[in-house]
């Protein structure tokens, strides 16, 4: 019986985890469709990769927060494998929360 409950348990965390990454990834949506467009210098552009880096680096920290940072679930809950969370972290400057 203990073990249902605890799996019953986990599964609503999981659920309302991944609910909350859902919200913070439409309002990130919202963002960009909405008002909030990114404005572009035609005479110097915009650096694609540093914006696309750094709505990685909002994920990445949004699924850590909601898992208390534990990697392997934000890896999860990102649909990451988490040797693939693990490198992003690395290349976008991330500590690893403990």
């Amino acid at each position: 019986m203990a073990t249902r409950v605890a799996g019953i348990r986990r599964r609503n965390i999981k659920s309302a985890n991944l609910r909350g990454l859902k919200t913070i990834v439409r309002s990130l949506l919202t963002e960009t469709r909405g008002n909030h467009r990114v404005q572009i210098d035609p005479e110097k552009g915009v650096d694609f990769y540093e914006k696309v880096a750094h709505y990685e680096r909002e994920l990445i920290r949004s699924a850590l927060e909601l898992t208390g940072g534990r990697q392997n679930r934000a890896a999860k809950l990102l649909n990451l494998r988490n040797s693939t969370l693990s490198a992003k972290m690395k290349q976008l400057g991330i500590e690893r929360q403990i």
